[in-house]
């Protein structure tokens, strides 16, 4: 919106500035085609002296010709006052111009504030990855200790009924061997009991007795061997203990890898989180900063109009200042406010001599009064005299 109109603005102002280089121009010529008009009314003037009544007779035609030259006059002055309010609008310009690099070194600002807190967010997110992958490798390696734990516990669970096994297997078998030797001694013993008799039984029930006695002494060395312990009560106790601490332990284990597993879950989702966020942070950062770059390339166009619009009229008030001032001065941003207001006040005096002349050639004989107007135009002194060459009104003006 703003370049449109910085843009318009300096369509008017060219428009303006080549209207009033075309009515220059056309003053010239017109200033050339009454000099000439001039030299022929001077050559006319000089026939008509020797012609009594000649001047009267012609008097009206140079009063409309004064006329013509006061309205020139007034064209001037309106040309005056539009070069005025042209210097007025290049004031407000060049104002607009400074704002509008303030506004650029805003926006430049504002972009390395940009850069420093996307920076800010990308060490942020690196330092997240490598919390996690931190949390990551230990949650590897409590895994890895995991099924490790696992593994052996299965190895002595798996050993542990291995064993348990053989030992009831011998029992059984010595339970079974116990039943058939009772019910072939029951076989065996005579109806009639005599003393030999109940001397043989309580013989052979020693015997037995005392083969019970081995063999629950041998499965009793057996359960000693493999638990360390020698009383059954404590041996039954050490089994209880090992499958509650096996189940302590399985449990522990899972209580572990469901703790991992869920820390593990909670610090995923707090780095997805803080990755959506740096995402939002980093898509909003980059939309400000487009929008922050199309302002500054819009601003640095309509900087790069201006600039031209004042290098043209550096250029200008440069002729101007050769022209109405006689010497070569430089033009910069510094002193451009300093030089229009000296040419708008050399103007000023010109207009004002210009009047005060023009009252003065009013009030001369009709003879002189082209004459004096001839020194309003230097510029075109050198062609008034390569036309006039050796004519008697030169003579009459330098006399």
């Amino acid at each position: 919106m703003a370049s449109d109109i910085f843009k318009e603005e300096y369509n008017n102002l060219q428009e303006e500035n080549d209207r009033y280089m075309q009515l220059i121009s056309q003053q010239k010529d017109h200033l050339v085609s009454l000099d000439r008009e001039i030299i022929a009314a001077e050559n006319g003037i000089q026939e008509k002296l020797i012609v009594p009544g000649g001047i009267v007779k012609h008097q009206g035609r140079y009063r409309c010709r004064w006329k013509h030259i006061g309205i020139l006059e007034n064209k001037l002055k309106q040309e005056t006052i539009k070069f005025d309010k042209l210097l007025c609008r290049n004031t407000e310009h060049r104002q607009d111009t400074a704002h509008l690099q303030q506004q650029k070194a805003i926006g430049c600002n504002v972009e390395e504030k940009l850069n420093r807190q996307l920076a800010m967010q990308q060490s942020i997110r690196e330092k997240l990855e490598e919390r996690f992958s931190i949390t990551f490798n230990q949650r590897s390696e409590a895994e890895t200790r995991m099924l490790e734990a696992t593994e052996s516990i299965e190895v002595d669970t798996v050993h542990f009924a291995k064993r348990r096994m053989q030992l009831k297997t011998v029992i059984h078998h010595y339970g079974k061997l116990h039943t058939f030797m009772e019910r072939k001694l029951q076989e065996t013993i005579p109806l009639e009991e005599d003393e030999d008799s109940k001397r043989r039984k309580k013989q052979l029930q020693y015997e037995t007795g005392v083969k019970k006695l081995e063999m629950y002494m041998q499965g009793h060395s057996t359960l000693v061997e493999v638990t360390g312990e020698r009383d059954l009560r404590q041996i039954g106790h050490v089994f209880i203990q090992n499958e509650q601490k096996n189940f302590a332990h399985i449990n522990y284990i899972n209580e572990l890898h469901n703790r991992g597993n869920s820390d593990l879950l909670f610090l995923e989702q707090e780095s997805r989180g803080h990755d959506e966020q740096s995402m939002s942070q980093l898509e909003k950062l980059e939309s400000e900063l487009k929008t922050y770059s199309c302002l500054a390339d819009s601003l640095e166009e309509q900087r790069t109009v201006i600039q031209k619009s004042l290098d043209q009229m550096k250029t200008a008030i440069t002729s101007l200042c050769a022209e109405l001032m006689r010497e070569s001065v430089t033009v910069t941003s510094d002193n451009i406010t300093h030089l229009t207001s000296i040419l708008e006040e050399r103007i000023h005096n010109l207009l004002i001599q210009a009047n005060s002349m023009g009252d003065e050639q009013m009030e001369l004989p009709p003879q002189k009064l082209l004459w004096a107007n001839s020194d309003l135009l230097p510029e075109l002194e050198t062609v008034v005299e390569t036309e006039r060459g050796k004519s008697p009104a030169r003579s009459l003006k330098s006399a």
